[in-house]
């Protein structure tokens, strides 16, 4: 069971343990070799001194005693070293204070020189040995240095007596040599050791970047890669989505820090050895994605047990917590073969675990999901539509059923995004209104539409009225008044010239803070319209109590006038009484849908002052929408014409 990073800081640790102990375990023997090999042959070779015979057997026991000692404790190697060096250095000092003071000055001083002090090189390199070991590194400066100041001593005394020129050659090329050893190992280290460090701190960021710090999974950047070195060896797995039933609750109800202790224990219970496991991330918020290289049984049986174990209660800051989860399963190659569609797949098959009563687990199957899947795609783009330039809008124009004059525009927000296409209003907006994404979206379309309209009035003179739809959670803000307050000052627009239509819904909920509302837009100068009127649950009262000034027939009433099956005495009743009503009310009376002649006909005959629909004209751009604005009439008084497209 992942996480791979867990392995990784193990490696971590042991590094000195296990790098440096090795290398070493060899030197120290094959050194106490070397020194019982001058304490054995030392003698019979006619070169011993006195100090050799002393010195030699006791570098020979410490030697093999620190080989025991880190045999045996490899904790103890940072001690041995320092020991080491400072045992090395004192005995090769010592040797050269004995055969420069106290040796008769013969040969034999450059004899014990080359004996003995080529192994300075190797004390060198082992004081550096250990990263960031200082006291070994000080113990190698230290002797360095007394070396030097026993080498000066001895030249200024050569000065003033007879000195073998021998003695000073070998003695200047041993100092000359150690200062180069010296120099180039202390700045080869120092470079090798930054390098590590920044290795160290690339390779810390680089973990950090993949690994959530909440729970210590990998995030989603690490996910991408294994799936995608997965994919690449070409092996079916399973990836398994997996979401918490309304942990919401348990942020919003015992606070985030509980909330924090329940996603770091799920996070641990997904991390159970389990055979079949690959790996597990953290996506976001309670959302986690696993892995494993198994079938479809397999992949559901894992996730059947994964949920066995979640369901048990967490002990979180003296509160019980009870978590349930829904599990989407995806295959490769089965089902998908990219991430981002082994992901969407399963994240559609898990929201059809949810809509079915969650605690559960599903396959993807795309006959039942793919609608899931089209709803979470349209609602993601949904996020960058306007930020990205993709919405626009169109304008139908809504005219006289007795001249064909157009006297308002109605705005209509179309979407158009780069690879799904244009995506109808009837698809998007309902999203939009579930997740909240209605309020900037409506914003946005009233302040385009008071520009436009303002562009519109300065090219003709004429003043042109845009409607502009409001659903009714952007009209339920408490500043929705001053949004259109601001809309029209920025345009500078005069109010007259906007109409906000609202739906019957909208206006019945919270009758008494509608009222308010509705006043201060008229004091404004804003002109009200109901929409879809007679699908609702209104009141003929409120609308002689209200201040509205249009009326908009449903379009299903209107369909009905001319299809008999359809009731069509009981439409034209309707419709023949709000038009009875509206005209004892002075309101305007629009019928919405108006597509065959006969309905307009009919509509007309009935008093119906203003429509729209396919039949007059289709929703129309800019340009378009001004030409029919200015135009005389849309169609003949008595004759009706072909429909503008």
């Amino acid at each position: 069971m992942l996480p791979p990073t867990s392995a990784t800081e193990v490696d971590q640790k042991s590094e000195p343990e296990i790098e440096w102990r090795r290398p070493l375990l060899f030197a120290l023997p094959a050194a106490s070799l070397a020194f019982l090999i001058g304490t054995v042959l030392d003698l019979p070779s006619g070169q011993s001194t006195l100090f050799d015979q002393v010195s030699y057997p006791l570098a020979l026991v410490l030697l093999l005693g620190l080989s025991l000692a880190l045999w045996l404790r490899h904790t103890l190697i940072n001690t041995i070293v320092t020991t080491l060096v400072f045992a090395m250095s004192s005995l090769f000092l010592a040797k050269l204070v004995f055969i420069l003071f106290l040796m008769p000055q013969t040969q034999l001083v450059q004899l014990e020189m080359t004996e003995t002090f080529f192994w300075i090189p190797a004390l060198q390199v082992l004081s550096f040995f250990i990263p960031n070991l200082r006291s070994a590194r000080n113990a190698s400066s230290i002797f360095f240095a007394l070396f030097s100041l026993v080498t000066v001593i001895y030249l200024v005394g050569s000065a003033f007596g007879g000195t073998s020129p021998g003695i000073v050659y070998a003695l200047l090329e041993l100092n000359l040599a150690n200062v180069v050893l010296f120099v180039v190992t202390n700045r080869f280290i120092g470079f090798k050791e930054r390098y590590v460090r920044s290795a160290s701190e690339y390779d810390t960021m680089r973990h950090l970047l993949q690994t959530d710090l909440l729970t210590g999974l990998p995030n989603r950047q690490r996910l991408d890669e294994v799936i995608k070195g997965a994919i690449l060896e070409n092996r079916p797995f399973a990836l398994l989505f997996i979401d918490l039933d309304g942990f919401k609750l348990i942020n919003d109800t015992l606070g985030h820090i509980v909330g924090d202790l329940a996603l770091q224990e799920v996070a641990r219970r997904l991390q159970q050895p389990s055979s079949p496991i690959l790996f597990s991330a953290r996506l976001s918020g309670d959302e986690f994605v696993m892995l494993a290289f198994a079938g479809p049984a397999e992949a559901q049986a894992t996730a059947r047990t994964l949920l066995s174990s979640l369901s048990h209660p967490i002990q979180a800051e003296g509160h019980v917590v009870y978590i349930t989860a829904s599990i989407g399963i995806s295959m490769y190659p089965e089902d998908a073969r990219t991430t981002q569609e082994l992901v969407q797949h399963a994240d559609s098959a898990m929201y059809t675990v949810k809509s079915y009563g969650k605690n559960g687990v599903r396959r993807y199957e795309k006959d039942t999901d793919s609608a899931i899947e089209r709803l979470k795609q349209v609602e993601r783009a949904l996020t960058q539509a306007m930020t990205a330039g993709q919405l626009s809008l169109m304008y139908q124009p809504i005219c006289s059923l007795q001249d064909g004059v157009v006297r308002k525009l109605e705005t209509l927000l179309r979407w158009t995004h780069p690879t799904l296409g244009s995506i109808s209003a009837a698809e998007f907006i309902p999203i939009a209104e579930n997740n909240g994404q209605i309020i900037p979206l409506g914003t946005w379309a009233l302040r385009a539409a008071c520009h436009q309209a303002r562009r519109w009035n300065d090219i003709t003179g004429l003043a042109v009225t845009v409607s502009v739809n409001v659903s009714p959670l952007q009209f339920a803000q408490a500043n929705f008044v001053d949004v259109v307050r601001e809309a029209l000052e920025e345009a500078n627009l005069p109010a007259s010239s906007l109409e906000i239509e609202l739906t019957e819904g909208a206006v019945m909920r919270r009758i008494d803070m509608v009222k308010v509302c509705l006043r201060e837009l008229q004091q404004l100068g804003v002109k009200i319209a109901i929409d879809d009127f007679g699908t609702g649950y209104s009141s003929l009262s409120y609308l002689r109590d209200l201040p509205i000034n249009c009326i908009k027939i449903d379009q299903s009433f209107v369909r009905d006038l001319s299809t008999p099956r359809r009731a069509p005495q009981f439409a034209l009743a309707l419709i023949e009484a709000v038009i009875g009503i509206a005209d004892t009310l002075e309101l305007q009376v629009v019928a919405e849908g108006i597509e065959t002649r006969k309905q307009l006909e009919m509509l007309r005959d009935l008093g119906c002052t203003l429509g729209q629909g396919y039949f007059l004209s289709r929703p129309l751009a800019e340009d378009a929408a001004l030409e029919a604005f200015v135009a005389p009439a849309l169609f003949a008084p008595r004759e009706i014409g072909s429909p503008l497209n």
